[in-house]
């Protein structure tokens, strides 16, 4: 049975991991399920509401699907280009997203794949970027062909899946 999540508990086990979400990132709110995520990236096309959804595709292993929401038929646009000039910042709450749901579901493995090649390759920048830091809390694998491997930094993936440690 899950439990319930708590904010204040996750901050705390996540403790040593704060200090990479210093940088900015945007402010989210999840649903009562805890698989729903949404904030405003706020950049110099104005306010784009973005969904992050977490989709169980085995028992404890969740597909992390994320774009923009398209508010006429309620769905994530997994395609669109925003490019509202803050990457950087929706990657880091990207990042926060993930961290708090693995924080209130133990043992859950996190599958992300980029609808492109540059959209995955995005995300492993970002987890090059701050692999040290992710490392000591995660293991992550990448996909390369139909072979899962132990992630190393500056390598291409078709995929990326991660749990905590």
């Amino acid at each position: 049975m899950k439990q319930k999540y708590d904010p204040e508990s996750a901050r705390i086990k996540r403790g040593y991991l704060d200090h990479m979400f210093l940088e900015e990132k945007y402010k989210y709110k999840t649903n009562n399920s805890f698989l729903d995520f949404e904030f405003e990236s706020n950049g110099h096309k104005g306010v784009i509401k973005k969904v992050g959804r977490f989709t169980e595709i085995a028992v404890n292993v969740y597909n992390f699907g994320f774009g923009d929401l398209d508010e006429e038929s309620g769905e994530i646009n997994d395609t669109i280009v925003s490019n509202n000039g803050d990457a950087d910042k929706v990657l880091i709450t990207i990042a926060s997203i993930i961290l708090d749901f693995t924080s209130a579901n133990s043992g859950a493995a996190v599958i992300i794949q980029g609808t492109t090649p540059s959209r995955t390759r995005r995300y492993q920048m970002g987890i090059n970027k701050y692999w040290p830091l992710i490392s000591a809390a995660f293991e992550v694998f990448g996909l390369k062909g139909e072979k899962w491997e132990l992630f190393q930094p500056g390598e291409n993936y078709e995929a990326l899946i991660g749990h905590r440690k």
